[in-house]
């Protein structure tokens, strides 16, 4: 197999919203709003977690 020509399709993305409350949102395929994400979100943010660290959680779920 050749990994070289390996496309893996995208599905999904992250969304910087520009609230302090909520930085940032995952969208679904459809462009819908990730709901069981946004509550791990929200539980980083409520343990004073960063935006900084919640955009990495956020890319790693959408591979």
């Amino acid at each position: 197999m050749n990994l070289a020509s390996f496309v893996l399709p995208e599905t999904g993305a992250l969304a910087e919203t520009g609230e302090p409350a909520r930085p940032y949102v995952l969208l679904d395929s459809q462009g819908a709003v990730a709901v069981p994400v946004m509550t791990f979100f929200a539980e980083l943010r409520a343990c004073a977690r960063p935006a900084a660290t919640i955009r990495p959680y956020g890319m790693d779920l959408l591979r």
